[in-house]
């Protein structure tokens, strides 16, 4: 328990000039991403029927994050090298083609399932960088005081983006045709692209004076290995990424195959799971960095757990489950990214981001893959079930380990 908490203004970051260039476009890009992402597996769920939709969206969600568990201890040197600022313009880059490509695919009909495939991996590789390049970025760009509140600002956004993303892509879809949502989405990559140009890295990253790829690669990896907190956060991540991410991965199967409803009802599902995620963003946000670092991670994946079992219990509960969901998400991530971030020096921070993207970028596309296929086997409302008892499983796990290492303590101090 955190004795009490100093709250402070949750805008506060945004005072930092460099950061409030990058947050603006930011959030307009994610915005675009969500619609992106909406259409896509709504693509995907109307590809196949509806016994091989999950599985086809698991593969997908496989592919995306296949290029991360391979690529991600590498993108952390190369970023340490050259600097998450440039590694970041390059991926923007390469994701506006993409998404005008599959805008070019889509207004000539001729979009199929291998074709999306092969943009997923495309994608897969540029995410493979982005996301550590994203994260070691605004922590080059923010004094240490204000890294908790950035984090969680961006946290924000992107729940934003979840909640109006899919929104606008339901309308987008009824009025508009698919087509048009992703120009949409190629056209808000412009503004940050644009943005980065401008913006000054306040903390460069400490080049080598020789460039030993190998050498600093294994580096990163033994200064992992050597902190038993990061080792604990790192774990609590791959449960949540393995178990808790299908949870939104998957929702278009579940919406249409257990909730029984269509485009609109998911939409109105992930704007619940965004808003929630707003509120929890909200909330970090306002508290010191010192403070958010205390946490412990696994209540929140045991919130998450109890939200996934009580959406198997009653599939409609999902509307407002998502809510706590999303919330949970929030404050969990907040608390790992910021206490690895913290735990990390500048000139290693690209190399423990990336291990950090490796584990929620490869773990949950593996999750969703695997459990993807599960539930063609069971159905995916039984698959959330599965889903639901192995968080509440860890999260009783933790505890008992915590409980017997607090007896131990206590036997040494009475010898």
């Amino acid at each position: 328990m955190v004795r009490m908490a100093k709250y402070s203004n949750p805008f506060r970051a945004l005072k930092n000039r460099d950061y409030f260039l990058f947050w603006l476009p930011q959030s307009i890009s994610l915005i675009g991403t969500w619609i992106d992402t909406t259409l896509r597996g709504w693509v995907a769920v109307n590809l196949f029927e509806e016994n091989k939709a999950a599985g086809f969206i698991g593969l997908i969600a496989l592919l995306k994050g296949l290029p991360t568990v391979i690529l991600s201890p590498a993108c952390g040197v190369i970023i340490d090298w050259f600097g998450p600022k440039n590694v970041l313009l390059l991926t923007q880059i390469v994701d506006a083609l993409n998404a005008t490509l599959m805008a070019y695919l889509v207004y000539r009909n001729i979009l199929n399932a291998v074709q999306l495939l092969v943009l997923s991996v495309v994608m897969g590789i540029s995410q493979a960088f982005y996301l550590p390049s994203r994260n070691s970025f605004v922590g080059s760009i923010v004094p240490r005081n204000l890294l908790s509140n950035a984090l969680a600002l961006h946290a924000m956004i992107f729940n934003l983006a979840r909640m109006i993303g899919p929104s606008i892509a339901g309308f987008v879809v009824e009025y508009k045709g698919l087509e048009f949502g992703f120009v949409v989405n190629a056209l808000t990559f412009l503004p940050l692209i644009v943005s980065l140009m401008f913006i000054r890295v306040q903390k460069p990253v400490q080049q080598h004076v020789r460039r030993d790829f190998f050498a600093d690669l294994k580096a990163g990896i033994r200064y992992v290995a050597s902190s038993r907190v990061l080792l604990i956060t790192f774990l609590s991540s791959t449960i949540y990424a393995v178990f808790g991410m299908p949870y939104s991965m998957l929702m278009q199967a579940f919406a249409k195959g257990a909730v029984r409803t269509g485009l609109t009802g998911y939409g109105l599902i992930m704007g619940s799971m965004g808003l929630g995620a707003l509120v929890g963003a909200m909330l970090a946000g306002s508290l010191e960095a010192d403070t958010v670092v205390k946490f412990k991670e696994e209540h929140f994946i045991l919130w998450i757990g109890l939200s996934t079992l009580v959406s198997f219990l009653y599939p409609p509960a999902a509307y407002v489950m998502s809510f706590v969901n999303g919330a949970a998400q929030t404050i969990f991530f907040n608390t790992a990214n910021t206490r690895t971030q913290y735990l990390s020096p500048s000139h290693m921070r690209g190399r423990t981001m990336s291990i950090y993207a490796l584990i929620n970028t490869g773990g949950s596309p593996v999750g969703t893959f695997l459990f993807g296929l599960l539930a063609n086997a069971i159905g995916i409302r039984n698959t959330y079930g599965v889903l639901a008892f192995a968080m509440i499983a860890y999260f009783l796990t933790r505890k008992t380990v915590k409980s017997l290492q607090l007896d131990l303590e206590s036997l040494s101090h009475v010898r």
